[in-house]
């Protein structure tokens, strides 16, 4: 593997937010559970805006710390 592609593995993390969006909703929608009023399924879709904003700032220091600062020179 080079080293370019191995400073930037730690990318695959992205995939976490769509899991929890996409792959779940068939779990998610059976919760009859109803915090403050609010449907389970639209409290679920708040909480992954949160995961995604921390994913994201996870992978932008990884990136930082591998170095990666402009993709259009590589």
């Amino acid at each position: 593997m080079s080293s370019a592609t191995s400073s930037r593995a730690h990318r695959w993390l992205l995939v976490l937010p769509f899991v929890w969006q996409v792959g779940f909703i068939p779990v998610v929608n059976d919760v009859p559970y109803s915090p403050w009023h609010i449907p389970f399924p639209m409290l679920w879709q708040m909480l992954g805006v949160v995961f995604t904003s921390v994913v994201i700032g996870i992978v932008f220091r990884l990136d930082k710390r591998a170095g990666v600062t402009d993709e259009d020179a590589s």
